[in-house]
């Protein structure tokens, strides 16, 4: 009995020791596995940034996302194509996908640009005195009235002109003058400013008047009086600075990259700030030739007619220029990934399928894009969430991101369509 507990007493020691070194075995792969296992924070535009604890990208300053080196991949749902991502339905749900039809729509473009109102160059004039003399008498004497054409101005004393009127009746009275001579003297008075009822007057009743009426060679509104009653004027001096209102131009400041959208004889519209809900309506007739190198604008020139004297010089308002280019294929902007001289939109192409399509952009019109090239009408594609396509994309490719979005704004804090809701949610 007693030598077979001897016996057993090497045996249990043996099995101890066997069980020990199972277990240190194990406790060695899990810490070994574990180990290998570990988390680290990386940034989705730039895989190379990697970090112990979270934080910003030193590139981009977008914020890390949690990794966890060797985890095993989710399984794909099946093997993809170049170019080619699937998505499950609960990614597509989180990466907030939806499609839409690509089809023809008509390629209306409108530009707002901000305007001022002003007056129209060639109806703006100044009456000034044609000879020297003293006013005695001012007919129009306040900034703001209407004046037609013909309607007395001011009464004058001029000596040019009582000498103007003697030489008319010299010669009128010498019948020893050739007609050149009275040609000339009428033609004076004429210059002088004197009408042909005047100048009738004068030849009737052969008297010299030492005072005249001036009357206006125009018709418009007088935008400032410049001289008094009793004041001396000297030939050239301005006496009244006229313009017509019932024609006003409309000056906008349009940047350069919206002038492919503008041409001259096209339909604008004007909003003023003085008359809220109302709208004008006028027409380009110039475009300057020349582009502000500060503001990088161009100042284009439209006609509006002052129909009930509502439209005031130096109005400010904004002006809307549309223009129809056509029929064409018109994708969302946010549909479309620029990727420097890469532009791609992503078809769907079965269940839980999308494939990047290279495509062509024309001009863009308000929030659309108009494809050129690449697409065709009844395409699917990813109206939303295909930025998260394409960075997914670029993830399992090791393809180097930065791409942008159709709206052309910076890369925003997004990543992968899993990490992105990850973060997300944490």
């Amino acid at each position: 009995m007693k030598k077979v507990r001897y016996l057993l007493i090497p045996i249990i020691a043996i099995a101890l020791a066997f069980s020990g070194c199972s277990k240190t075995e194990g406790n060695e792969q899990h810490e070994h596995s574990a180990s290998e296992q570990k988390e680290y924070w990386t940034c989705t535009m730039h895989p190379e940034v990697r970090s112990d604890r979270p934080g910003a990208c030193p590139i981009c300053n977008m914020d890390l996302i949690k990794k966890v080196e060797n985890a095993e991949e989710e399984p794909a749902a099946g093997e993809e194509m170049a170019g080619m991502i699937t998505l499950s339905g609960k990614r597509q749900v989180l990466a907030n996908v939806s499609t839409v039809l690509v089809k023809t729509e008509n390629l209306q473009e409108q530009v707002t640009a901000y305007s001022y109102l002003d007056f129209v160059e060639n109806n703006r004039k100044t009456i000034s005195a044609r000879f020297n003399g003293r006013i005695e008498k001012l007919f129009v004497d306040k900034t703001g009235d209407y004046i037609k054409k013909g309607e007395p101005l001011f009464e004058i004393y001029s000596p040019d002109l009582v000498q103007a009127q003697n030489d008319f009746l010299i010669a009128l009275n010498n019948s020893s003058n050739s007609n050149t001579l009275l040609k000339a003297a009428k033609k004076k008075l004429e210059i002088f400013g004197l009408t042909p009822e005047q100048i009738q007057l004068l030849e009737d009743t052969r008297e010299i008047n030492i005072t005249l009426t001036y009357y206006s060679p125009i018709s418009g509104t007088v935008i400032e009086k410049k001289a008094q009653e009793g004041v001396y004027v000297n030939e050239g001096t301005a006496i009244y600075d006229v313009a017509e209102l019932s024609t006003l131009w409309n000056i906008a400041e349009v940047y350069e990259n919206n002038l492919a959208n503008i041409k001259v004889g096209s339909p604008v519209k004007l909003h003023l700030r003085a008359y809220p809900g109302e709208e004008f309506n006028g027409r380009v007739t110039f475009i300057y030739p020349v582009i502000n190198s500060q503001t990088r604008t161009v100042k284009v020139r439209s006609v509006f007619s002052n129909y009930g004297g509502k439209l005031k010089p130096q109005m400010y308002g904004e002006t809307v220029f549309s223009s129809y280019g056509g029929q064409g294929l018109l994708v969302p902007a946010d549909a479309v990934i620029i990727a420097g001289k890469r532009v791609v939109v992503w078809v769907k192409a079965g269940d839980g399928m999308f494939e990047a399509r290279e495509v062509k952009l024309g001009n863009r019109y308000n929030n659309k894009y108009h494809i050129v090239n690449g697409l065709d009408e009844g395409d699917e594609i990813a109206a939303t969430g295909g930025f998260l396509i394409d960075s997914e994309s670029q993830l399992k490719t090791g393809m180097p991101t930065g791409h942008q979005h159709g709206d052309n704004l910076a890369p925003t804090k997004t990543n992968s369509v899993e990490q992105s809701s990850e973060h997300k949610n944490h």
